[in-house]
């Protein structure tokens, strides 16, 4: 995706990682290409979309592309982030411009959804949503003793753990399909920008979970500190069981957790031992690409959860600015990209309601498939 000219909207070049650092460090700060190497790296320029002016790097929009896996069916999701322009060239409609040169490039490259790592008034005007039906859980210091189960030990990932590592988060239901190179960068780097490591969970010598935890920045103090587990797969009830070392080893006032809410296992089991979650979405603002592949990729899940006849019957189809799905002589009718984010995926507010309510059979059958859930940034954040 070489641009043939210096200047306009094209992918950044090798020769102009410095300038695009320059910009970076300007608007967010100076060491953001290195906290976020996954994407600011010379291997992926081709996502790095930048407005070059005079041979300056004024305006950028990063991306990452992988595979995931929603409940079994596959699907091509896009991170987004990095979105930056120097002050004195705001105003020109750039940022406009890179997000739809990222659209487009997305569509033709078979993404079926991006996830934005934020929320604007431009994101909003391109139909990005905040959406999910998600939980937020949260430990306390007065609490952690109740989460420390003698018989799971916690100990510190290495590189040599990363094929483990990936065996047990190919297990979950809903992840990111991971190149080995994604699982490194937990082990002892920046997720969520915030610095991170991935801990071993073992019951008697065998490994049953991995968590990726939150580290103290420089210039953090001790007691006080309230850190997120950024990501996490294995057995419920060992995450469970370690929550309280991890407060109690780190000297800290709290741990938070993002619970999906199709993950009914870990929601029960932290109600059980006396924690109430709080309502919560997938990370930053989700934005549709592909309506119809979305959906027909979903189609071994429907079929589980409706059958197959009913599923044969579901039609789906992009009419202009509005996202239909059909069954039998009725349908349903989410009339923007932001609306189809919010019927695909949810919404605690109940947009999705009013859509499913008018659409008869239509709305009936959808009902019982959706919404799906969508994946947790993790490691993959930008």
């Amino acid at each position: 995706m070489e641009a043939s000219w210096e200047n306009g909207v094209r992918s950044l070049r090798k020769s102009e990682m410095g300038s695009l650092r320059n910009l970076l460090g300007d608007v967010f700060f100076a060491e953001l290409p290195d906290i976020q190497p996954h994407a600011i790296n010379d291997e992926n320029t081709s996502n790095l979309l930048v407005v070059v002016e005079d041979g300056q790097v004024v305006s950028h929009i990063a991306t990452i592309k992988r595979h995931v896996s929603i409940l079994g069916c596959p699907l091509k999701v896009a991170s987004l982030g990095g979105v930056a322009t120097y002050e004195s060239h705001r105003g020109k409609g750039h940022a406009s411009a890179l997000l739809e040169k990222t659209m487009a490039v997305c569509r033709d490259e078979d993404v079926d959804y991006i996830m934005v790592s934020g929320y604007r008034n431009m994101y909003h005007r391109y139909g990005c949503r905040h959406v999910g039906k998600d939980w937020m859980f949260r430990l306390d210091q007065d609490q952690a003793s109740d989460f420390d189960d003698s018989n799971f030990t916690i100990s510190c990932a290495s590189e040599e753990d990363i094929d483990a590592l990936g065996t047990i988060y190919r297990r979950e239901s809903v992840r990111w399909m991971r190149p080995s190179s994604d699982i490194a960068f937990g082990i002892d780097g920046w997720v969520c920008n915030s610095p991170a490591k991935t801990y071993l969970i073992k019951q008697s010598d065998r490994l049953v979970a991995s968590a990726v935890i939150q580290q103290a920045r420089k210039g953090d103090k001790g007691q006080g500190l309230r850190f997120a587990l950024r990501d996490y797969a294995g057995e419920r009830s060992a995450i469970v069981g370690v929550l309280g070392k991890f407060v109690q080893e780190q000297d800290l006032k709290e741990v938070s957790l993002h619970v999906m809410g199709c993950d009914t296992v870990l929601k029960d089991l932290l109600e059980a031992r006396g924690l109430t979650g709080i309502q919560s979405v997938l990370p930053g603002t989700t934005m549709i690409i592909h309506f119809e592949k979305l959906l027909k990729k979903m189609r071994p899940y429907f079929i589980e959860r409706i059958g197959e006849n009913a599923v044969n019957g579901l039609v789906f189809k992009e009419v202009g600015d509005e996202y239909h799905v059909y069954y039998g002589g009725d349908r349903v009718v989410a009339e923007s990209r932001g609306a189809a984010a919010q019927l695909i995926f949810g919404t605690w507010a109940g947009a999705e309601d009013a859509m499913l309510n008018v659409g008869g059979r239509a709305g009936e059958v959808l009902r019982a498939c959706l919404p799906i859930p969508g994946v947790w940034y993790g490691v993959n954040y930008v």
